[in-house]
């Protein structure tokens, strides 16, 4: 047995098309469908980022609210 793999998605008229040339050939051939497995994405670059927080205690809270400080700080300051 052979098997051809097509991979990308084509509709049926064009699976049709297939199959009658494949069948005027003397081929026989049979339709499967199989569902090919999500990947999931990984970002490398935002994996190599938990390095820098492995000897530090990180609270999002602490961080949001220091942004929201210096935000403001840098506003007030520019407004003079």
């Amino acid at each position: 047995m052979t098997q051809l793999t097509l991979k990308n998605q084509i509709d049926d008229s064009q699976m049709s098309i297939l199959l009658h040339l494949l069948k005027s050939w003397n081929i026989e051939a049979d339709i499967t469908h199989q569902q090919t497995p999500i990947q999931q994405k990984h970002h490398k670059l935002f994996a190599k980022t938990f390095g820098i927080w492995a000897d530090r205690e990180v609270d999002i809270k602490k961080i949001r609210r220091e942004i929201y400080e210096k935000r403001t700080k840098n506003y007030s300051n520019a407004t003079l």
